[in-house]
């Protein structure tokens, strides 16, 4: 693999190395020594982040690729007050049966968050086209996971995964219920992101937010089968995909 080049054309060439190698995290200065040189050489491209490896050729794609963190909050936190909004003023809910089906909704979002990450997020690809698309979805992240523009989730992609997920409720649902179901839902994945990124970029100070960030460093550079909660450990309990015991490899 050459790190200086575009990655998402090698990765599918890597066959069953992929996994192993997508894995091994580069060091946080390993970006810089990769992209510094690069990045002055003056090679005619547009779009080059500071201490990002580059995925794309085309220049229009790869900027697409970068997403900063405060994008998240202020695309979807407007969407999260106008469902629940809807929900009671216009759907016919009353505020207390909102907030009710808002905070089941919040908790659906921790057992999704668990289900992505586990099931999506860490499938083992079996073909070029299957590691290329894990590469996008989840594997750079994991390669380079000190990159602040590729740490949280596109709009474009978090919104058709949310349209499937409220045509998911509102198959057991009533539209009114769904509407503030998912305004809690939406609530909680951005509460994860925010947290995501928190845990790779912040020095907490709380017991709490140390604890988040051990649990979640330790699933990139430890375990990556396993601690896939990243804003609760609660679902790695239960399916027992915690810390493994003393002495098991």
């Amino acid at each position: 693999m050459d790190l200086a080049q575009p990655i998402l054309r090698q990765v599918g060439k890597l066959g069953a190395a992929y996994d192993g190698w997508v894995h091994r995290s580069i060091a946080p200065n390993g970006a810089k020594q990769v992209n510094g040189p690069l990045a002055a050489a003056g090679d005619g491209v547009a779009a080059r982040w500071p201490e990002s490896l580059r995925i794309f050729r085309h220049p229009w794609l790869e900027a697409l690729s970068h997403i900063r963190w405060w994008v998240i909050p202020l695309i979807w936190l407007p969407v999260v007050a106008t469902l629940f909004y809807a929900s009671g003023a216009w759907a016919g809910l009353t505020w207390g049966t909102s907030a009710l089906w808002f905070v089941a909704g919040f908790a659906l979002w921790t057992l999704t968050e668990y289900l992505l990450h586990r099931f999506v997020f860490h499938f083992q690809p079996r073909s070029s086209f299957g590691r290329k698309l894990h590469f996008l979805a989840h594997g750079v992240h994991h390669l380079d996971p000190w990159d602040p523009t590729r740490l949280v989730f596109p709009p474009p992609a978090g919104l058709a995964l949310a349209a499937v997920i409220f045509g998911l409720l509102l198959l057991p649902l009533a539209l009114a219920q769904a509407l503030a179901t998912m305004a809690g839902l939406l609530l909680g994945y951005v509460v994860y992101d925010l947290t995501h990124y928190y845990t790779h970029h912040a020095r907490p100070k709380s017991t709490w937010g140390k604890y988040l960030k051990a649990w979640h460093l330790a699933h990139h550079h430890k375990w990556p089968e396993r601690l896939y909660g990243v804003s609760s450990p609660m679902w790695d309990v239960v399916f027992r995909t915690g810390r493994p015991a003393k002495g098991a490899k």
